[in-house]
């Protein structure tokens, strides 16, 4: 009975299927609050993260709970989307250069961060993306939520034949399988903002700010040597998202350590998170201000 548990989702999709949309966004802001009062560890975590990103940000208690109530109003519009073929209202910001990336002959990285929300945006990537896309995902914090999610998911990849769904857990050997994925040409997506697990992290400053990341994704582009763009998905309203992609953050082609990369690369999500505060979706001490 955590807030992990599949046990509240179920209970979510039992009452979306017979109560009004506006009744849920009605009730949203309360039940947020109460879970914002509860779960006092991510709360803090969460305040921690704002607070050195952008500085007074988590200072203020309204900011932090923004982010709970964002993160709750995605998970609803994942819900509808998923489990009642409600459609996504969507626009692309950077049309050409996700053209130039669908033309792109050869493997190619997509780097993207936890806002907005990652399935409905893999899904949406890979409906209007004309060749297979592989995303990267981990386990779910609890055996329960993660059965759910493998049938969620399976349903989606069955609508979304270009859609590959892969996860990186404990053990396995996904790198080695990502690795001869883009020698062979393939397009993958990875998260490269969160360390959760056996993930191995590194540390990568930008204008003040200390990110903790995954080194795997940057070693993973260092050795293939491909382009790597940067797509993040943000929110615009109820079942209305945008894609944001632009110019490849490391254009590939050319000889490049995991450090050079994950320097462009944290340069571009700083950016996107410094304006999308309220929907990065980390609940994990990521970020941290260096000493003046």
């Amino acid at each position: 009975m955590g807030l992990h548990d599949a046990c509240w989702t179920r209970v979510i999709l039992f009452f979306m299927s017979w109560v009004p949309a506006w009744v849920f966004m009605v009730a949203l802001h309360p039940i947020t609050l109460l879970v914002y009062v509860l779960a006092a560890g991510p709360r803090e975590t969460v305040r921690a993260n704002l607070s050195a990103l952008i500085p007074g940000k988590g200072a203020s208690s309204m900011d932090v709970y923004q982010v709970f109530l964002q993160f709750a109003l995605t998970y609803l519009d994942r819900l509808w989307h998923i489990h009642f073929r409600k459609e996504i209202d969507w626009e692309i910001i950077g049309r050409e250069d996700f053209e130039e990336l669908q033309e792109h002959k050869g493997g190619a990285l997509i780097f993207t961060v936890h806002s907005g929300n990652y399935d409905i945006g893999a899904g949406l990537f890979a409906r209007k993306f004309r060749r297979p896309i592989h995303t990267v995902r981990m386990p779910e914090a609890s055996d329960s939520l993660q059965k759910l999610r493998k049938q969620e998911l399976c349903e989606e990849e069955r609508r979304e034949p270009n859609l590959h769904i892969h996860y990186n857990e404990p053990g396995g050997h996904l790198g080695m399988e990502l690795f001869r994925l883009l020698m062979a040409g393939e397009v993958v997506c990875v998260q490269g903002d969160r360390v959760l697990g056996e993930v191995t992290p590194m540390q990568v400053s930008c204008e003040g700010v200390t990110f903790r990341i995954p080194r795997g994704p940057m070693v993973l582009a260092e050795v293939t040597n491909v382009p790597c763009y940067a797509v993040f998905l943000s929110r615009r309203g109820l079942l209305s998202y945008r894609i944001e992609i632009g110019k490849p953050f490391h254009p590939g082609g050319q000889k490049a350590k995991a450090a050079e990369i994950s320097a462009k690369w944290v340069a571009v999500m700083h950016r996107f998170l410094s304006q999308h505060w309220d929907q990065w979706f980390v609940f994990e001490p990521l970020v941290s201000r260096d000493a003046a």
